[in-house]
């Protein structure tokens, strides 16, 4: 657990075991030059930490001798709009990587809302999506509740996408029980963005919340251009009994300004949320009500990691500004070295440049990747 003015962080279980790790690089004359590109809001804070981690994973490679002897361009992509992530700027930016054949795969997006509409354009050109925090369980697992199916988004053709962090319905059930059990909290009220990531991590919360026993008072929604004034809402929680908010959203959707406004109505209670409010940004919407706001993390906190020590100490080093680091920075850097440890296999394979189903059908073989944060291996479904 780590707390960060005031902000109370809950790590969830993740799919790697803790582990030192690190790559290997190609040596000689340049090959040539091969590109990966990333999908991230790097107009946020925390989509801009994340693009960092790529950029010093490549940044290392490169001064390491490259992949197999090629020289490794990288090209971060913005899909925000209008302040905040757009699903449809992430699929321009997909189509601009697959128009280069240069570019053999990414890493990103950020948000699983983007996930949710790349999948269907990037699959069938085998082009490789490898996530550092993408969680609603949807993008891989068919399983009750979904809105959409992994199926349909890769529509036949074989899988295309991984991710190094856990899901929802891990981070959605974990913040339940610490409420529950920990907090003491039995009445609650819920609060979504209506995104993809939101509505699922507040449904699963939900659900487990409920199974323990606990009572929701309420669960509302909104729409970030449609609402500015939480107040009503706020009152309807606490009018109903709530104890607490569980809030299912991102900062960028503005899902942190509910806690300034609870101070506003004189409302006293803990704040709650997953990875979505896991971030300065949030801290800063709060503004001067940032106390017991409570966080879940799908992915392992790197700084308490032994075996990423020595990378954060090199980045900081490198990337020295105060948030150039994030929660979810060392997972870019573990992804983007898997990506290239793929592409690297694949150039061995080809005895040469090599196609996207290469680097794809590489990927997909991944086993026992050794990371800073800890030692990967992935399912079929790219989990």
């Amino acid at each position: 657990m780590v707390r960060a003015r005031g902000l109370i962080v809950l790590t969830t279980a993740t799919l790697v075991a803790f582990a030192c790790g690190g790559t290997t690089g190609g040596g000689g004359a340049s090959k040539g030059t091969i590109k990966i590109g990333s999908d991230l809001p790097v107009c946020t804070i925390g989509g801009q930490a994340v693009s960092n981690g790529v950029q010093f994973a490549v940044n290392q490679k490169n001064a390491a001798g490259g992949v197999e002897g090629y020289t490794i361009q990288y090209q971060s992509f913005d899909d925000c709009r209008q302040g905040a992530y757009s699903a449809d700027a992430g699929v321009d930016n997909v189509r601009k990587m697959l128009d280069d054949n240069k570019f053999l795969g990414m890493v990103g997006p950020y948000n699983s809302a983007v996930a949710k509409a790349e999948i269907p354009i990037a699959a069938p050109k085998h082009f490789v999506m490898i996530s550092p925090a993408n969680t609603n369980p949807c993008l891989t697992k068919d399983i009750a509740g979904c809105a959409y199916h992994p199926q349909d988004l890769r529509a036949g053709n074989a899988n295309n996408y991984w991710r190094v962090v856990t899901t929802d319905d891990y981070q959605g059930p974990a913040m339940a029980t610490y409420a529950y059990k920990t907090l003491g909290i039995k009445n609650i009220g819920i609060l979504d963005d209506s995104t993809v990531f939101g509505v699922g991590i507040a449904g699963s919360f939900e659900q487990q919340f409920k199974s323990l026993g606990g009572t929701v008072a309420k669960h509302s929604e909104y729409k970030k251009e449609q609402t500015s004034d939480f107040k009503s809402i706020l009152l309807g929680f606490k009018n109903a009994g709530a104890l607490g908010v569980y809030v299912g959203g991102t900062d960028d959707q503005n899902i942190c300004i509910p806690r300034k406004q609870m101070k506003d109505i004189g409302w006293d209670a803990p704040f709650m949320g997953g990875d979505g409010i896991e971030t300065s940004d949030c801290v800063d919407q709060a503004s001067g009500n940032e106390p017991n706001i409570y966080a879940t993390s799908a992915g392992a906190d790197a700084t308490k990691v032994d075996g990423a020590k020595q990378a954060i100490a090199d980045f900081r080093k490198a990337f020295s500004g105060p948030n150039d680091f994030g929660g979810y920075t060392m997972q870019a850097y573990d992804a983007a070295n898997a990506l290239m440890a793929a592409i690297g296999r694949a150039v061995k394979n080809a005895n040469g440049t090599p196609s996207r189903e290469q680097v794809r059908a590489e990927m997909a073989k991944t086993t026992g990747f050794k990371g800073v944060i800890g030692t990967y291996d992935f399912d079929k479904n790219g989990d």
